[in-house]
């Protein structure tokens, strides 16, 4: 009985895993720079001259600048609001752009009016726009009231992917000057 009950939990655990994505590939010799295995000539894993790949795919996004006022002298302090918005095609006969993604980011400018964000994101593609509001929050302390600003910078690949799971680097840079209020 204990050896039943045990053989029982294997197959479990064992198609369980198999759902993952777990399996052996024992036996399995893969040369990736060709892309090619020993497996009895029928392609990689999945039998169609193709490998199978486990994992998310990643983009560098990148978006920096510089703020100053109108006489040309940077900023500390300000809040720097940034949103990347990728667009992705649309399931037919569906109602709304489920396919769309967002990040959104907040970061503050430094002593030289300086700010930078360079992050992974999960996606095969970089953003296709990006909006950048730049916003007073401390009042006086920052040598006086600035009006708030949006920019809306042009985005730039900056580093080719490698046609699989890295999608590459995109930038956007927005420097701007704020007017006082």
């Amino acid at each position: 009985m204990k050896q039943k009950a045990r053989h029982l939990i294997n197959l479990l655990l064992g198609a369980l895993l198999g759902m993952l994505g777990f399996s052996s590939c024992e036996g399995i010799t893969i040369d990736l720079r060709t892309r090619s295995g020993d497996n009895g000539g029928n392609g990689m894993f999945n039998g169609g001259g193709s490998y199978a790949m486990y994992g998310q795919p990643t983009v560098r996004w990148q978006a920096s600048g510089k703020v100053t006022d109108s006489n040309g002298k940077a900023i500390k302090g300000i809040r720097v609001a940034v949103r990347a918005h990728k667009h992705m095609a649309n399931t037919p006969n569906v109602i709304y752009d489920q396919n769309d993604w967002y990040y959104d980011d907040t970061l503050y400018t430094d002593s030289d009016g300086q700010y930078k964000l360079d992050k992974r994101l999960t996606s095969f593609a970089g953003p296709d726009d990006v909006t950048i509001v730049f916003e007073d929050v401390d009042g006086l302390l920052n040598g006086g009231r600035f009006a708030s600003q949006t920019a809306t910078p042009k985005i730039t690949q900056t580093e080719k992917g490698d046609n699989a799971w890295y999608g590459g680097a995109y930038a956007a840079e927005a420097n701007v000057k704020l007017k006082k209020q």
